[in-house]
């Protein structure tokens, strides 16, 4: 099992003055804009509005960042492209020489890599506080059809150490265990974690893998702002992974029932749009309850190491509203498994 280590919790973005971006950008793409600072857990991020009215987001990665890790998330953006032009996600945006990203060296000497991306329109689908089950449907439509677009997808990355990888088993380590799990939470989540770690765990590191996006939740769909019907695209590739399709299908649907408190008709509408283009095998479907439990345990464990050891982030902090986070992880949990699985064993794919 996999031993905590908190330097593989590297949630430390760069914080690099505006005008040492605007001059990398313009050095680097020949491009000028304002910058809007945008949220980032590992990246520094800003969006960039040119005078003509362009639009594109300005990433910068933290020194720790493996370069592998970031060839990863450039590999399959271009590989999207060339398989999928028309699926809307970020196209990576070549520097004038060339290359698919920049450097930018700090002042104590740590060198970033900088990337500049174009810019998916709409507004993050999160905004709306509750998503109908149609919303839902076409979420599941996407995020279906971006697995679907990485099937094939390789790389020697992929199997790199990831925070929230719901299969790197730090859920279960003592660390996050007993530090991490809020005492209000912790009885619910140990009636989980005997079962996920005895019978469930095994069985989900058993099955084929491929390279998944892993992080489809509300924040990383975008919509149209007066239309959460809508949905405009998939962004923020930073947290790829190898692993199977039932996880990446419950990271976003632990997201979608944070929006609608239905949650067979949520899990309904989200396989029906998912498997329209990745039909998920009856024994993952089994699982899905389980790795939904899982993806809320890693979910509460990991916020909660943030607001002790990222307390200065305030905004981030209240952007991932901790004990919103908590109260919604309980519901799920006190759904009953046996329903959760039998309903879902009698959708078939449409």
């Amino acid at each position: 099992m996999k031993k905590f280590n908190p330097d593989d919790l590297r949630f430390n973005p760069p914080n690099f003055d505006e005008n040492i971006l605007q001059h990398c950008l313009y050095e680097n793409y020949g491009i000028t804009g304002h910058f809007k600072t945008l949220a980032g857990e590992r990246d520094q991020n800003v969006s960039v509005t040119t005078q003509q009215g362009q639009q594109y987001i300005f990433k910068i990665s933290s020194f720790d960042e493996l370069n592998e890790s970031i060839d990863l998330q450039i590999q399959a953006l271009l590989y999207l492209e060339k398989n999928d032009p028309q699926l809307s996600v970020p196209r990576q945006i070549r520097n004038q020489s060339g290359q698919s990203y920049s450097t930018l060296i700090s002042e104590n000497g740590h060198t970033h890599l900088a990337r500049l991306l174009s810019y998916v329109e709409g507004i993050p689908i999160s905004e709306f506080d509750h998503l109908p089950l149609d919303a839902i449907k076409e979420v599941g439509n996407i995020t279906g059809r971006v697995c679907a677009g990485l099937r094939s997808f390789n790389h020697s990355a992929a199997s790199h150490f990831m925070p929230w990888d719901s299969l790197n088993e730090l859920i279960f380590t003592d660390e996050l265990r007993q530090n991490y799990t809020p005492d209000d939470f912790k009885p619910l989540a140990e009636g989980h974690l005997m079962r996920l770690q005895a019978y469930t765990m095994p069985k989900l590191l058993a099955l084929p893998r491929q390279v998944i996006h892993n992080d489809g939740h509300s924040g990383n769909i975008m919509c149209s702002p007066d239309s959460p019907q809508n949905v405009t695209g998939v962004i923020d590739f930073g947290d790829l992974v190898l692993g199977p399709v039932v996880v990446d299908l419950a990271v976003c649907l632990n997201s979608m029932i944070d929006h609608n408190s239905d949650i067979l008709g949520a899990t309904a509408a989200m396989l029906e749009g998912y498997q329209k283009h990745t039909v998920i095998p009856d024994n993952q479907l089994k699982l899905l309850y389980d790795a939904l439990a899982v993806r809320s345990i890693l979910t509460v464990q990991l916020l909660y190491y943030r607001t002790i050891h990222h307390a200065h982030d305030v905004q981030k902090l209240l952007e991932e509203d901790f004990s919103g986070t908590i109260e919604k992880a309980k519901i799920f949990l006190g759904f009953d498994r046996d329903v959760f699985i039998d309903y879902i064993s009698s959708i078939k794919p449409q």
